[in-house]
């Protein structure tokens, strides 16, 4: 059984055990306010809501004008979604005590909640003026700018934050990300060396190295920063997923399915880890072997989505498309429960292998349908975009294709593949004068092979930034 109080030291664990054998029972148990604002933070900070309740009005109970107990009343509100109240608890506290910074960084995350952002950054420059906590603050204000898609400030803000605690875990895993969307890994990757020559036994600076380094191509730096992790803890699974990417890119596939079979014995997701090396296999295009492991995946774990829908491109990639329907039905209908359950827009990793079943199986409508969820789940790629492009452009969707290929070039402006569809799709729909503008931006044997009528056209086939000679007038490329 997993122990509740893990993360937590023996204070914690015994006021709250203090308070579950005796208030919790019905009993009168006295308690300073000190106490019970521990016991209320640990049933916050595990997300415990029956209990929490009972902590708090136990304490409004005890002690009625405490500032303390309302702060974290109105932090119950907001984890409740019941986030006006708690800013009207807040502002009211605000006026009574203006110099209270607890009570300004409490309102920066109710306004925060409410996507007042700036007003939220205000609040929580506010609350560092006693200098408490500053590494929490200095990350909450660079979530604020993330929000805000000021990534350079995100940036500079989560640096600080890793300046005066670089442990935090949460912080070095959302500075990455953001210096991702960025584009400044090299910056990630040179922040993070210095945490770890300053704290060698930090293991998610390790990790996060090892991704940063991934993505710039050093992959055998990446493979020795992830190994790092692991040396430091043999039971950090995401390091392990991370160097067998790693291997993987770098073309061992052995050696990578054996990293991960080394995670089973630090994992109770050991569907995940099966499913994994599945996807090692796959990608090798060893099917068979890949559906071995997908089995494993399933056998662990008979609700599996992903495994399901993994099932089926291998099928699909054999030639067996009905064994293909009957795997992505079986995913869908799981995922669906899955995403009602989690309350969220589902995996996109099923609903783009449904879109790609489907539509191999000529169920267009249904194909459309998946790529649409598919557009909605938060863990949409953009490799899935790009095939969604494609499918829209084989089915002569033009109209829909350049919505979505506008709206895509809004993100990845200049960007070849989208460029290039687009300049096809206003062609095939007589709008020649935006095809010319895209052409400066677009693969001229990309356009050649989805658009042969373009590349002898008059007036737009010499405008081609053709790297070799130009088909001759006349000729099909």
């Amino acid at each position: 059984m997993k122990d509740r109080f893990k993360d937590f030291d023996k204070e914690v664990r015994d006021l709250v055990l203090d308070f579950e054998r005796t208030v919790m029972k019905g009993e009168r148990q006295f308690f300073d306010v000190d106490e019970l604002e521990v016991i209320i933070d640990y049933y916050l900070e595990v997300n415990d809501q029956k209990p929490l309740e009972e902590a708090i009005r136990y304490a409004e109970y005890l002690y009625p004008d405490s500032t303390e107990v309302r702060i974290r009343r109105a932090h119950q509100m907001i984890a409740r979604q019941e986030v006006q109240p708690a800013v009207e608890l807040l502002e009211q506290l605000r006026r009574q005590e203006p110099d209270n910074t607890d009570v300004a960084y409490s309102l920066g995350v109710a306004y925060s909640a409410q996507e007042q952002h700036e007003r939220a950054i205000s609040l929580y420059e506010e609350a560092l003026a006693d200098g408490w906590m500053p590494g929490r603050v200095y990350s909450n204000i660079a979530e604020e700018y993330y929000k805000l898609e000021d990534y350079a400030q995100a940036i500079a803000y989560y640096e600080m934050a890793l300046h005066y605690d670089p442990s935090d875990e949460v912080s070095i895993y959302n500075y990455y990300d953001t210096c991702y969307l960025a584009h400044r890994l090299e910056q990630a990757a040179s922040t993070l060396t210095d945490i770890t020559k300053k704290d060698p036994y930090n293991k998610h600076a390790w990790h996060v190295l090892g991704l940063a380094q991934r993505d710039l191509g050093l992959l055998q730096q990446a493979s020795e920063s992830l190994q790092f992790a692991i040396a430091i803890d043999k039971g950090f699974v995401e390091a392990y997923v991370a160097l067998s990417q790693t291997q993987d890119m770098m073309g061992d596939t052995p050696q990578a399915v054996t990293t991960m079979l080394r995670a089973m014995d630090y994992t109770e997701h050991r569907d995940r880890v099966y499913r994994t090396v599945g996807n090692l296999y796959a990608r090798d295009n060893n099917f068979d072997t890949a559906m071995v492991y997908y089995r494993k995946a399933i056998d662990e774990n008979p609700a599996d989505a992903e495994a399901f829908a993994a099932s089926a491109m291998c099928y699909l990639h054999t030639g067996d498309l009905p064994s293909a329907l009957a795997s992505i039905r079986k995913a869908l209908g799981l995922e669906d429960a899955l995403a009602e359950q989690r309350k969220d827009e589902g995996n996109a990793e099923v609903y783009f292998a449904a879109a790609l079943v489907h539509d191999a199986a000529g169920h267009f409508d249904k194909a459309s349908e998946c790529y649409e969820r598919m557009l909605l789940a938060p863990n949409c790629n953009e490799t899935q975009c790009q095939a969604y492009t494609q499918f829209l452009f084989d089915h002569r969707l033009y109209d829909i294709l350049t919505d979505f290929g506008e709206e895509s070039l809004g993100l990845y402006p200049h960007d070849l593949f989208y460029s290039t569809y687009l300049a096809a799709s206003y062609f095939y729909t007589n709008r020649y004068n935006k095809a010319r503008k895209m052409l400066p931006d677009v693969s001229a044997e990309l356009l050649a092979e989805i658009c042969p009528e373009i590349a002898v056209h008059p007036l737009l086939g010499p405008l081609l930034p053709w790297t070799e000679n130009p088909p001759e007038k006349g000729a099909t490329p």
